[in-house]
């Protein structure tokens, strides 16, 4: 990958975690504009998403996949949107009492308890990489982390 593609990556990965952390308080806010209806807010998010999708698909004329390339999937990727809809509705509840700060970290800190569980079992497809101690440290520190926000109060 060229230096420049990098940074481009590196950067929309960025703006990805920035709208990541506008997601709780939106969501939140809709469900509380709602009646406090966090089903009902996640599917107008999800039909939303939805339909961007699906006019991304037609503009960009993607080929839909065949018949035998779903039924080869392994099962469990079916769980990615599963996985969305769960987070959406958690974000709904916890972001107007745990502020988006906390929420963030400790969803982070999840993230890095299952990537390293998934990256030493080889889970997903995934190459096995042995957690390291430079790692172990980092997610210690992410704890210490928590620890310290959520007493900031």
């Amino acid at each position: 990958m060229s230096p420049g593609l990098s940074w481009l990556m590196g950067a929309a990965a960025m703006l990805g975690g920035i709208l990541i952390a506008a997601q709780g308080p939106i969501y939140a806010r809709m469900s509380a504009a709602l009646g406090g209806n966090s089903l009902f807010a996640a599917l107008l998010a999800f039909g939303l998403a939805t339909l961007v999708l699906g006019l991304l698909v037609l503009l960009t004329r993607a080929s839909a996949p065949d018949a035998g390339q779903l039924a080869r999937l392994p099962w469990w990727v079916w769980l990615g949107g599963m996985f969305g809809a769960y987070q959406v509705l958690v974000s709904m509840q916890a972001v107007p009492r745990l502020g988006v700060t906390l929420f963030l970290m400790l969803v982070i800190l999840g993230n890095m308890a299952g990537a390293t569980v998934f990256d030493h079992f080889g889970w997903f497809g995934l190459p096995r990489r042995s957690l390291t101690p430079g790692a172990g440290l980092g997610i210690a520190l992410m704890i210490g982390g928590v620890f310290l926000t959520a007493g900031r109060g």
